[in-house]
């Protein structure tokens, strides 16, 4: 009698799911906190930027009270300190998205640590924000799923808004600085 056993080739490689991906399966749906798995460039910018606000939510009342209080009065050192330790959870983030869009690129997540080589962040942060992920599998796995429009609005036209805004108080606020010196002095001549 001829029995076939059907059993698995002994000496292939193990078919573990990566980063959330089934078996098999031609693209996964990357989440925000995860330190595995791959992210293109304009999720890259969208994660960035949510993370950046949820940051700066704390960061400006905590810095608000501290500062009505009287303890950053004339102490900058207190300043520094306390903005870096309420800065270091967008630090770790940012370093770990990095890290999933190097290997995006099929590249490996150690190249994230080129962020903290003054000038050279420079380049890294270009090179993260406009290189090519690989469009299959690579070997950190599969490619994430399309993007969805929340992603879409938070990676392009938000950064845009943000840049918008930060032009016009970059004009408005000398303008009304000036408009209320010269008040100012106007006001005092009138007197």
């Amino acid at each position: 009698m001829n029995t076939t056993v059907n059993t698995p080739n002994p000496y292939s490689a193990p078919g573990a799911a990566l980063s959330g991906a089934a078996a098999g399966q031609d693209s996964y749906q990357p989440r925000l906190w995860a330190w595995r798995g791959r992210i293109g460039r304009l999720r890259y910018l969208a994660y960035l930027f949510i993370i950046s606000l949820i940051n700066m939510l704390p960061v400006t009342i905590v810095m608000g009270v501290l500062g009505a209080a009287g303890v950053l009065a004339n102490n900058p050192e207190a300043i520094v300190g306390i903005s870096t330790l309420l800065y270091l959870p967008l630090l770790v983030f940012s370093f770990v998205l990095a890290k999933r869009r190097f290997n995006d690129a099929n590249r490996s997540g150690w190249f994230s640590l080129l962020l903290w080589v003054p000038l050279v962040n420079f380049v890294v942060s270009l090179y993260l924000i406009f290189a090519r992920g690989d469009e299959g599998s690579n070997d950190f796995g599969p490619p994430p799923a399309p993007n969805s429009t929340a992603i879409k609005v938070l990676g392009l036209v938000l950064p845009v808004l943000v840049i918008v805004l930060g032009i016009l108080a970059a004009v408005a606020i000398p303008a009304y600085q000036d408009y209320t010196q010269r008040a100012r002095a106007a006001s005092s001549q009138g007197l």
